[in-house]
Protein backbone atom coordinates (compact mmCIF):
# COMPACT_ATOMS: atom_id res chain seq x y z
CA UNK A 1 0.00 0.00 0.00
CA UNK A 2 1.32 3.20 -1.11
CA UNK A 3 0.56 5.69 1.90
CA UNK A 4 0.07 9.72 1.27
CA UNK A 5 0.26 12.16 3.69
CA UNK A 6 -1.19 16.08 2.53
CA UNK A 7 -0.55 19.61 3.20
CA UNK A 8 -2.92 21.93 2.99
CA UNK A 9 -5.82 20.19 2.63
CA UNK A 10 -8.13 23.48 0.45
CA UNK A 11 -9.38 22.78 -2.47
CA UNK A 12 -6.28 21.45 -4.47
CA UNK A 13 -5.64 18.84 -1.25
CA UNK A 14 -9.35 17.60 -1.37
CA UNK A 15 -8.34 17.30 -5.97
CA UNK A 16 -5.32 15.02 -5.06
CA UNK A 17 -7.21 13.15 -2.07
CA UNK A 18 -9.98 12.11 -4.96
CA UNK A 19 -6.93 11.56 -7.81
CA UNK A 20 -5.34 9.03 -5.23
CA UNK A 21 -9.30 7.58 -4.55
CA UNK A 22 -9.25 5.82 -7.73
CA UNK A 23 -6.18 3.68 -6.95
CA UNK A 24 -6.57 0.43 -4.89
CA UNK A 25 -3.19 0.51 -3.61
CA UNK A 26 -2.61 3.94 -2.99
CA UNK A 27 -4.10 5.31 0.55
CA UNK A 28 -4.18 8.80 2.05
CA UNK A 29 -3.55 8.47 5.43
CA UNK A 30 -2.45 12.03 6.92
CA UNK A 31 -3.10 15.68 6.61
CA UNK A 32 -1.59 18.68 7.72
CA UNK A 33 -3.15 21.95 7.56
CA UNK A 34 -3.55 25.33 10.15
CA UNK A 35 -6.76 25.43 9.32
CA UNK A 36 -8.81 23.59 12.46
CA UNK A 37 -12.24 23.19 10.08
CA UNK A 38 -10.06 21.68 7.01
CA UNK A 39 -8.45 19.38 9.50
CA UNK A 40 -12.01 18.07 10.84
CA UNK A 41 -12.71 17.49 7.35
CA UNK A 42 -9.91 15.05 6.80
CA UNK A 43 -10.57 13.40 10.34
CA UNK A 44 -14.12 12.69 8.64
CA UNK A 45 -12.14 11.07 6.22
CA UNK A 46 -10.53 8.35 8.12
CA UNK A 47 -7.11 10.36 8.06
CA UNK A 48 -4.78 11.07 11.11
CA UNK A 49 -4.63 14.65 11.26
CA UNK A 50 -1.80 17.15 12.27
CA UNK A 51 -1.44 20.94 13.36
CA UNK A 52 2.54 20.50 13.53
CA UNK A 53 4.78 20.05 10.78
CA UNK A 54 6.94 17.94 12.53
CA UNK A 55 4.72 15.57 13.73
CA UNK A 56 3.45 15.01 10.75
CA UNK A 57 6.47 14.03 8.95
CA UNK A 58 6.87 11.84 11.62
CA UNK A 59 4.47 9.30 10.02
CA UNK A 60 5.31 6.24 7.41
CA UNK A 61 4.62 8.34 4.27
CA UNK A 62 5.88 7.42 0.67
CA UNK A 63 4.87 10.47 -0.88
CA UNK A 64 3.80 14.17 0.12
CA UNK A 65 1.11 16.16 -1.39
CA UNK A 66 1.98 20.16 -1.20
CA UNK A 67 -1.17 22.11 -1.70
CA UNK A 68 -0.63 25.34 -0.24
CA UNK A 69 -0.30 29.34 -1.38
CA UNK A 70 2.78 29.62 -2.71
CA UNK A 71 5.52 30.75 -0.81
CA UNK A 72 5.42 27.44 1.33
CA UNK A 73 5.98 24.87 -1.33
CA UNK A 74 10.02 25.05 -1.43
CA UNK A 75 10.14 25.09 2.39
CA UNK A 76 7.61 21.95 2.62
CA UNK A 77 9.28 20.47 0.22
CA UNK A 78 12.85 20.24 1.55
CA UNK A 79 11.61 19.41 5.49
CA UNK A 80 9.61 16.29 3.68
CA UNK A 81 12.35 14.95 1.53
CA UNK A 82 14.63 15.49 4.36
CA UNK A 83 12.39 13.53 6.44
CA UNK A 84 12.64 10.64 3.75
CA UNK A 85 9.80 11.65 2.02
CA UNK A 86 8.94 11.69 -1.98
CA UNK A 87 7.31 15.18 -2.95
CA UNK A 88 4.19 16.38 -5.62
CA UNK A 89 4.17 19.92 -5.13
CA UNK A 90 1.47 21.71 -6.56
CA UNK A 91 2.42 24.82 -9.45
CA UNK A 92 4.44 26.69 -9.15
CA UNK A 93 7.10 24.53 -8.06
CA UNK A 94 8.98 27.45 -6.15
CA UNK A 95 8.55 31.39 -5.75
CA UNK A 96 12.44 31.68 -8.06
CA UNK A 97 15.33 29.94 -9.60
CA UNK A 98 17.32 30.37 -6.06
CA UNK A 99 14.51 28.04 -4.46
CA UNK A 100 14.08 25.02 -6.95
CA UNK A 101 18.00 25.05 -7.48
CA UNK A 102 18.23 24.17 -3.73
CA UNK A 103 15.45 21.24 -3.86
CA UNK A 104 17.27 20.06 -6.64
CA UNK A 105 20.23 20.23 -4.27
CA UNK A 106 18.23 18.09 -1.48
CA UNK A 107 16.17 15.53 -3.90
CA UNK A 108 19.55 14.27 -4.76
CA UNK A 109 21.45 14.26 -1.48
CA UNK A 110 18.15 12.23 -0.21
CA UNK A 111 17.37 9.93 -3.09
CA UNK A 112 13.88 11.53 -2.93
CA UNK A 113 11.92 12.77 -5.55
CA UNK A 114 10.47 16.05 -6.19
CA UNK A 115 7.73 16.75 -8.84
CA UNK A 116 5.12 19.65 -10.51
CA UNK A 117 1.55 18.81 -10.46
CA UNK A 118 1.97 20.21 -14.36
CA UNK A 119 -1.24 18.48 -15.29
CA UNK A 120 -2.01 20.57 -18.46
CA UNK A 121 0.33 18.34 -20.61
CA UNK A 122 -2.41 16.02 -20.84
CA UNK A 123 -5.81 18.80 -21.40
CA UNK A 124 -7.40 17.95 -24.92
CA UNK A 125 -7.10 21.10 -26.28
CA UNK A 126 -3.00 20.67 -25.92
CA UNK A 127 -3.14 17.16 -27.18
CA UNK A 128 -4.74 17.84 -30.33
CA UNK A 129 -2.40 21.35 -30.94
CA UNK A 130 0.24 18.62 -30.44
CA UNK A 131 -0.70 16.20 -32.80
CA UNK A 132 -1.56 18.79 -35.67
CA UNK A 133 1.83 20.44 -35.40
CA UNK A 134 3.78 17.57 -35.87
CA UNK A 135 1.79 16.00 -38.51
CA UNK A 136 3.51 18.84 -40.81
CA UNK A 137 -0.41 19.11 -41.98
CA UNK A 138 -0.35 22.83 -41.54
CA UNK A 139 3.05 23.20 -42.69
CA UNK A 140 6.40 24.40 -40.74
CA UNK A 141 5.10 26.52 -37.39
CA UNK A 142 5.87 30.30 -37.33
CA UNK A 143 4.09 31.69 -34.68
CA UNK A 144 1.71 29.80 -31.16
CA UNK A 145 -0.83 31.90 -29.35
CA UNK A 146 -1.89 30.73 -26.28
CA UNK A 147 -4.85 32.42 -24.70
CA UNK A 148 -6.45 31.57 -21.58
CA UNK A 149 -9.13 34.47 -20.56
CA UNK A 150 -11.59 35.44 -18.01
CA UNK A 151 -14.27 37.58 -16.92
CA UNK A 152 -14.43 38.66 -13.63
CA UNK A 153 -11.39 40.59 -13.14
CA UNK A 154 -10.47 39.28 -9.79
CA UNK A 155 -7.68 36.69 -8.79
CA UNK A 156 -9.68 34.16 -6.40
CA UNK A 157 -8.73 33.78 -2.82
CA UNK A 158 -4.93 33.62 -1.27
CA UNK A 159 -3.88 34.45 -5.28
CA UNK A 160 -4.62 38.03 -4.83
CA UNK A 161 -2.01 38.19 -1.76
CA UNK A 162 1.80 38.75 -3.12
CA UNK A 163 2.74 37.26 0.16
CA UNK A 164 0.90 34.43 -0.94
CA UNK A 165 2.71 34.00 -4.27
CA UNK A 166 -0.18 35.48 -6.19
CA UNK A 167 -0.43 36.50 -9.49
CA UNK A 168 -1.86 35.06 -12.92
CA UNK A 169 1.64 34.61 -13.64
CA UNK A 170 2.41 32.32 -10.81
CA UNK A 171 -1.22 30.22 -11.56
CA UNK A 172 -1.77 30.25 -15.22
CA UNK A 173 1.48 31.38 -16.32
CA UNK A 174 3.42 28.50 -15.41
CA UNK A 175 1.19 25.47 -16.70
CA UNK A 176 1.29 27.36 -20.33
CA UNK A 177 4.67 28.46 -20.40
CA UNK A 178 5.29 24.92 -19.55
CA UNK A 179 3.30 23.30 -22.54
CA UNK A 180 5.16 25.54 -24.62
CA UNK A 181 8.45 24.29 -23.79
CA UNK A 182 7.11 20.44 -24.14
CA UNK A 183 5.79 21.17 -28.06
CA UNK A 184 9.46 22.05 -28.52
CA UNK A 185 12.21 20.13 -25.47
CA UNK A 186 15.12 20.06 -27.96
CA UNK A 187 15.03 23.73 -28.68
CA UNK A 188 16.42 27.02 -26.75
CA UNK A 189 14.34 29.43 -25.53
CA UNK A 190 16.53 32.66 -26.88
CA UNK A 191 14.05 35.61 -26.01
CA UNK A 192 11.29 36.58 -23.83
CA UNK A 193 9.74 39.93 -23.90
CA UNK A 194 6.59 40.43 -21.21
CA UNK A 195 4.05 42.80 -20.36
CA UNK A 196 2.50 42.05 -16.42
CA UNK A 197 0.08 44.33 -15.87
CA UNK A 198 -2.62 44.46 -12.92
CA UNK A 199 -5.59 46.38 -14.09
CA UNK A 200 -8.37 45.43 -11.81
CA UNK A 201 -6.46 43.99 -9.09
CA UNK A 202 -3.61 46.83 -7.70
CA UNK A 203 -1.47 43.88 -5.41
CA UNK A 204 -1.27 41.27 -8.26
CA UNK A 205 -0.58 40.68 -11.66
CA UNK A 206 -3.92 40.08 -12.84
CA UNK A 207 -2.87 40.13 -16.84
CA UNK A 208 0.05 39.64 -18.74
CA UNK A 209 1.40 38.53 -22.13
CA UNK A 210 5.00 36.87 -22.66
CA UNK A 211 6.60 36.74 -26.20
CA UNK A 212 9.54 33.74 -26.19
CA UNK A 213 11.20 32.68 -29.07
CA UNK A 214 12.84 29.60 -30.02
CA UNK A 215 15.99 28.70 -31.30
CA UNK A 216 14.22 27.06 -34.33
CA UNK A 217 12.35 30.06 -34.87
CA UNK A 218 8.91 29.51 -33.95
CA UNK A 219 7.70 32.44 -31.96
CA UNK A 220 5.41 31.75 -29.06
CA UNK A 221 3.01 34.16 -26.98
CA UNK A 222 1.21 33.46 -23.79
CA UNK A 223 -1.93 35.95 -23.13
CA UNK A 224 -3.56 35.62 -19.92
CA UNK A 225 -6.00 38.45 -18.13
CA UNK A 226 -8.77 38.04 -15.83
CA UNK A 227 -11.34 40.47 -17.75
CA UNK A 228 -12.13 39.59 -21.46
CA UNK A 229 -15.25 40.10 -22.16
CA UNK A 230 -15.30 38.82 -25.58
CA UNK A 231 -13.50 35.63 -25.77
CA UNK A 232 -10.31 34.71 -28.49
CA UNK A 233 -9.50 31.47 -29.28
CA UNK A 234 -7.46 29.11 -26.79
CA UNK A 235 -4.85 28.41 -29.12
CA UNK A 236 -3.99 30.06 -32.89
CA UNK A 237 -1.38 28.58 -34.51
CA UNK A 238 -0.07 29.97 -38.01
CA UNK A 239 2.16 27.54 -40.24
CA UNK A 240 3.97 28.05 -43.84
CA UNK A 241 0.63 25.94 -45.45
CA UNK A 242 -2.14 26.19 -42.77
CA UNK A 243 -3.58 27.87 -40.11
CA UNK A 244 -5.33 26.10 -37.08
CA UNK A 245 -7.69 27.03 -34.22
CA UNK A 246 -8.50 25.70 -30.61
CA UNK A 247 -11.42 27.44 -28.94
CA UNK A 248 -11.73 25.81 -25.65
CA UNK A 249 -10.04 23.64 -23.39
CA UNK A 250 -12.09 20.57 -24.36
CA UNK A 251 -11.02 20.70 -27.64
CA UNK A 252 -14.97 20.67 -28.49
CA UNK A 253 -15.08 23.82 -31.10
CA UNK A 254 -11.92 24.67 -33.86
CA UNK A 255 -11.31 24.37 -37.20
CA UNK A 256 -7.62 24.03 -39.02
CA UNK A 257 -7.45 25.06 -43.04
CA UNK A 258 -4.44 24.11 -45.44
CA UNK A 259 -3.43 25.35 -48.94
CA UNK A 260 -4.12 22.52 -51.36
CA UNK A 261 -1.04 21.43 -52.88
CA UNK A 262 1.19 23.27 -55.01
CA UNK A 263 -1.01 26.33 -54.98
CA UNK A 264 0.43 29.40 -53.97
CA UNK A 265 -1.67 32.44 -52.18
CA UNK A 266 -1.37 34.85 -55.50
CA UNK A 267 -3.13 31.81 -58.15
CA UNK A 268 -6.53 33.24 -56.56
CA UNK A 269 -5.81 36.86 -57.53
CA UNK A 270 -3.25 36.94 -60.77
CA UNK A 271 -5.52 39.04 -63.71
CA UNK A 272 -7.90 40.08 -61.23
CA UNK A 273 -8.91 43.83 -60.85
CA UNK A 274 -11.72 43.45 -58.48
CA UNK A 275 -11.51 41.89 -55.36
CA UNK A 276 -12.35 44.42 -52.64
CA UNK A 277 -10.39 46.88 -50.98
CA UNK A 278 -7.27 44.52 -51.11
CA UNK A 279 -6.10 42.18 -53.60
CA UNK A 280 -3.29 41.38 -50.81
CA UNK A 281 -5.50 40.46 -47.97
CA UNK A 282 -7.85 39.33 -50.84
CA UNK A 283 -9.22 35.61 -49.85
CA UNK A 284 -8.39 32.26 -51.29
CA UNK A 285 -10.92 30.53 -53.72
CA UNK A 286 -12.49 27.97 -51.48
CA UNK A 287 -11.32 25.35 -54.45
CA UNK A 288 -7.73 26.45 -53.29
CA UNK A 289 -8.13 25.13 -49.32
CA UNK A 290 -8.67 22.22 -47.42
CA UNK A 291 -9.77 21.28 -44.20
CA UNK A 292 -7.47 19.73 -41.64
CA UNK A 293 -9.08 17.07 -39.41
CA UNK A 294 -8.45 17.83 -35.57
CA UNK A 295 -7.88 14.46 -34.13
CA UNK A 296 -10.09 13.54 -30.90
CA UNK A 297 -8.70 12.76 -28.06
CA UNK A 298 -8.89 10.18 -25.23
CA UNK A 299 -9.82 11.50 -21.69
CA UNK A 300 -6.16 11.13 -19.87
CA UNK A 301 -7.22 13.12 -16.52
CA UNK A 302 -5.72 10.05 -14.72
CA UNK A 303 -2.59 9.85 -16.74
CA UNK A 304 -0.27 12.11 -14.37
CA UNK A 305 -1.12 10.47 -11.26
CA UNK A 306 -0.63 7.06 -12.70
CA UNK A 307 3.20 7.74 -14.13
CA UNK A 308 3.70 9.20 -10.29
CA UNK A 309 2.22 6.15 -8.68
CA UNK A 310 4.53 3.72 -11.14
CA UNK A 311 7.83 6.47 -10.82
CA UNK A 312 7.14 5.52 -6.65
CA UNK A 313 6.94 1.56 -7.41
CA UNK A 314 9.99 2.04 -9.62
CA UNK A 315 8.59 1.31 -12.68
CA UNK A 316 8.35 4.65 -14.48
CA UNK A 317 10.45 7.66 -14.66
CA UNK A 318 8.39 10.88 -14.09
CA UNK A 319 6.26 12.79 -16.32
CA UNK A 320 7.48 15.93 -14.46
CA UNK A 321 11.22 16.17 -14.16
CA UNK A 322 13.93 18.80 -12.00
CA UNK A 323 15.40 19.40 -14.88
CA UNK A 324 11.63 20.68 -16.68
CA UNK A 325 11.12 22.76 -13.82
CA UNK A 326 13.77 24.16 -12.79
CA UNK A 327 13.83 25.63 -17.05
CA UNK A 328 10.37 26.70 -16.76
CA UNK A 329 10.96 28.76 -13.66
CA UNK A 330 14.08 30.23 -15.65
CA UNK A 331 11.13 31.53 -18.12
CA UNK A 332 9.26 33.22 -15.18
CA UNK A 333 11.88 34.95 -13.87
CA UNK A 334 13.12 36.50 -17.58
CA UNK A 335 9.62 37.34 -17.63
CA UNK A 336 9.35 39.29 -14.48
CA UNK A 337 12.83 41.13 -15.31
CA UNK A 338 11.52 42.11 -18.93
CA UNK A 339 8.84 43.26 -17.58
CA UNK A 340 10.56 45.69 -15.17
CA UNK A 341 12.89 46.56 -17.61
CA UNK A 342 10.89 46.76 -21.00
CA UNK A 343 12.96 45.18 -22.94
CA UNK A 344 13.98 41.83 -24.28
CA UNK A 345 15.88 39.35 -22.57
CA UNK A 346 18.01 37.73 -25.06
CA UNK A 347 20.24 34.33 -23.24
CA UNK A 348 19.42 30.57 -23.78
CA UNK A 349 17.14 29.09 -21.87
Amino acid sequence: MIKVGIIGFGYMGHFHYEKAGHFDDVKVVAAFDNNDEKLVEAKELGMNTYDSLDEFLKEELDLVVIATPNQWHAPYAIAAMKSGKNVLCEKPATMSVEEIEEIIKISEETGKFFTVHQQRRFDKDYRALCEVIRSGEIGNVTTIESKVLGERGVCFGWRGDPESGGGMLYDWGVHLIDQMLQLYPGEKIISVYARIMSILTPAVDDSFEINMKFSNGVCAKVTVTTFALEKLPRWYVFGDRGTLRIENIMSTEGRARRIKGDVQGFDSVVGKKNLGPSRTMAPLKPEFLEEVEIPDQVDMTMEYWSNLIDSIKGNAELHVTTEQILRQMKIVEASFESAEKNEVIKREI
